[in-house]
C-alpha cells in the first residue's frame, strides 16, 4: 500500500508539474515549484519511515523459537522466510530509490530542458531591444516600408543613371592597371643603378577597382604604387599615437645599411655606410635618396614631385606606342595622369605612393597627407588594399548579379549627385561603404540575390540610421575578429580595440545634428524614387 501511495504521488507530480518552454522563470513560479518540492520530499520521508516500520513488525527474527506443535518442515519454511526477509527489504528499498530518482528527475526536468523553438512573430519587445544592443544587424529579409521603392523602381533608376558607368568598369580598370604597369617598368629602367627608391607593382584601389563607382569621378581610378628602399638603405616606420583617428599618421625614416658583402660578391652597389663621399662615382652621387628627405624622413611633397618628373620622362620614351596623349599633373600628395583621346574622351588616373608596413598589406600612403598636418613628412595609414580584396572576395561568393554593389551605387549617387554640395559633409561615402561591408558579413550571402535589392537597400539605411542614433559605427577592419581569412589583416589590428567612426558625433552635438540631417536628405531622395508615393 505504501508503494502504491508513492507511485500515485509520483504520477501526480508528473501530471500536474508545470512544464516550462524557456529558461526564464518568474519569481512566483520558482517559489511555487520550491514549495511543492519541499512538500513532496516530506511526504516521501514519512511514507518511507512508515513502510520500514511495518516491515519490521511483520518480519520474524532470524532465530525465531519454534512452537511446540511445529514440525521440522515448518521449521525449514520459517528459516527460509527469515533468510529471505532482508532480501525483500533490500528489494523494496531499491525500488523506492528508483522511484525517488524518477521523481527528482521530473522535478528538475524543467530547468534543464532545452528551450523550445519560438516563432519570430511572437517575440516580445524586450528581446528585440537586447538584439538591438548587439548592433541589431538584420538577419534576414525585412519587411519593406510602404513608401519605400520596390525593386522595379530601383532597377529603372539604375538603368537610367548608373548602367552606363558600370558597363565597362572592369575593362577600364584592366586597361588602367596595364598602362600604369608599363609606365612603372620604364621608370625602373631610368632609376637602375641609382640610390633612389625602387617602385613596386601597382595595386588598384578605391571604388572603381572595388566595383561600385557610382559616377564618372575624375579621380575614381586610383592606383597605389609601393615604394621600396634603394640599395644600401632601409625604411623604418614611426607611427604617431592618434586615438580614434581613421587614418593614423606616421613617418618614414630612411637609414643606411651595410652592404659590404654584396659589394664584394656582386659588385653592383657601393656601401655608403663605409665609403667616403669622394669614393662614390659621379653617376651615383647625385642620385641619392636624401634629396627626397627632410631630417632623414621621407618627404611627401618631394617624393611626389620626383615621381611626377620620372613619369614624364618614362612617357616620353613610350608615347609612340599609344594613340592618346598623357599629361602628368602633380599635386601635393599624388600624381594625376590625364589621358586625352582624339575623340575628345578623357580619363583620369590618380597615382598615390605608399610604403608597406612589414609583410602586411597595410600602407603608409601619400594620399591625403597634405590636409591637416603641418609637417611634410607625415604619411597616413590606409587599409585600401584590404577593402579592395574584400569586395573582390564578396563578388566571387555572392549570387550571380548580386545586388550589394547596386545598393551602394544608388546610395552614393543620390548622396553626391542629387543633393546640394556641402564643403564639410559629416556623413561621408566611407560611412555608407562601412555599413555595407558589415552587413555582407552578418547576412548570409544568399540574401543578396537580385530580387532582394529593395530589402537590402533598406537594411543598409536601417543599419546606418541606428548607428547615428547610438553614435556608434565601428571600423570594418580594426577590431573585427570575424574577418574572412582571405582578407590579410594583421592579427594585431584584428585584436585591437574597435574604432568608432562616429565617436566625434558624441562629443559634438552640432556635428551629430548635421549628420542626421544629411542622412534624412538621403532617405528623402530614396523615397522619391517610389513611383506612387502615398500622400
Amino acid at each position: 500500500m505504501a508503494v502504491g501511495s508513492l507511485l500515485f504521488l509520483a504520477v501526480l507530480a508528473i501530471v500536474h508539474h508545470p512544464m516550462m518552454v524557456s529558461d526564464k522563470q518568474d519569481p512566483a513560479t520558482v517559489q511555487r515549484v520550491q514549495q511543492q518540492e519541499q512538500r513532496l520530499a516530506l511526504e516521501m520521508t514519512r511514507l518511507q519511515l512508515e513502510f520500514e516500520q511495518r516491515n519490521q513488525e511483520e518480519r520474524p527474527g532470524p532465530r525465531q523459537i519454534l512452537e511446540p506443535n511445529q514440525s521440522q518442515g515448518e521449521e525449514e519454511e520459517v528459516w527460509v522466510a527469515a533468510e529471505q526477509g532482508p532480501n525483500k527489504v533490500a528489494w523494496n528499498r531499491w525500488h523506492c530509490g528508483v522511484l525517488v530518482i524518477l521523481l527528482l528527475f521530473e522535478l528538475c526536468r524543467p530547468s534543464v530542458e532545452p528551450e523550445s523553438s519560438y516563432d519570430s512573430s511572437s517575440e516580445d519587445a524586450s528581446s528585440e531591444e537586447e538584439e538591438d544592443d548587439a548592433e541589431a544587424a538584420p538577419r534576414g529579409a525585412c519587411t519593406r516600408h510602404p513608401d519605400f521603392p520596390d525593386r522595379a523602381a530601383l532597377e529603372h533608376f539604375y538603368e537610367q543613371h548608373l548602367q552606363g558607368v558600370s558597363k565597362d568598369l572592369a575593362h577600364t580598370c584592366e586597361f588602367v592597371a596595364g598602362l600604369v604597369s608599363s609606365l612603372l617598368e620604364t621608370c625602373r629602367v631610368l632609376t637602375y643603378q641609382t640610390f633612389l627608391p625602387q617602385l613596386g607593382n601597382c595595386i588598384g584601389v578605391a571604388s572603381t577597382f572595388e566595383g561600385w563607382c557610382p559616377h564618372r569621378d575624375p579621380k575614381a581610378y586610383r592606383v597605389l604604387v609601393p615604394l621600396l628602399p634603394p640599395k644600401g638603405h632601409s625604411f623604418r616606420l614611426e607611427m604617431e599615437k592618434a586615438e580614434g583617428a581613421l587614418e593614423k599618421p606616421g613617418h618614414i625614416l630612411v637609414e643606411l645599411e651595410c652592404v659590404c658583402k654584396r659589394e664584394r660578391l656582386l659588385r653592383d652597389v657601393l656601401c655608403l655606410l663605409h665609403h667616403a663621399e669622394e669614393d662614390v662615382s659621379d653617376k651615383q652621387g647625385p642620385f641619392r635618396v636624401h634629396i627626397l628627405c627632410t631630417s632623414s624622413h621621407l618627404d611627401v611633397g618631394k617624393t611626389t614631385l620626383w615621381f611626377h618628373s620620372l613619369v614624364g620622362k618614362a612617357w616620353a620614351l613610350m608615347a609612340h606606342n599609344y594613340s592618346f596623349q598623357l599629361t602628368a599633373q602633380p599635386s601635393a600628395s599624388s600624381c594625376n595622369l590625364r589621358l586625352t583621346y582624339e575623340s575628345g574622351r578623357a580619363l583620369s588616373i590618380e597615382v598615390i605612393l605608399g610604403v608597406q608596413r612589414g609583410d602586411s598589406l597595410v600602407f603608409l600612403a601619400s594620399h591625403g597627407a597634405e590636409t591637416g598636418h603641418p609637417s611634410s613628412t607625415v604619411w597616413l595609414e590606409t587599409f585600401a588594399v584590404q577593402e579592395m580584396l574584400f569586395f573582390q572576395l564578396m563578388s566571387r561568393y555572392t549570387p550571380q548579379d548580386s545586388c550589394h554593389l547596386k545598393c551602394l551605387q544608388i546610395l552614393i549617387y543620390l548622396k553626391e549627385c542629387r543633393l546640394p554640395t556641402l564643403e564639410n559633409r559629416i556623413l561621408t561615402t566611407y560611412h555608407f561603404k562601412t555599413a555595407l561591408m558589415h552587413l555582407l558579413l552578418r547576412l548570409p550571402l544568399s540574401e543578396w540575390r537580385p530580387e532582394q535589392l529593395a530589402q537590402r537597400l533598406q537594411d543598409i539605411l536601417s543599419y546606418l540610421r541606428r548607428g547615428l542614433e547610438e553614435k556608434r559605427l565601428y571600423h570594418f577592419l580594426i577590431g573585427n575578429s570575424a574577418l574572412p581569412s582571405q582578407v590579410p589583416v594583421p592579427r594585431a589590428f584584428q585584436n585591437a580595440k574597435p574604432l568608432n567612426l562616429f565617436q566625434h558625433l558624441a562629443l559634438e552635438p552640432a556635428a551629430h545634428a548635421q549628420a542626421t540631417s544629411e542622412f534624412l536628405e538621403v532617405m528623402e531622395q530614396v523615397r522619391a524614387l517610389f513611383p506612387q508615393r502615398s500622400k
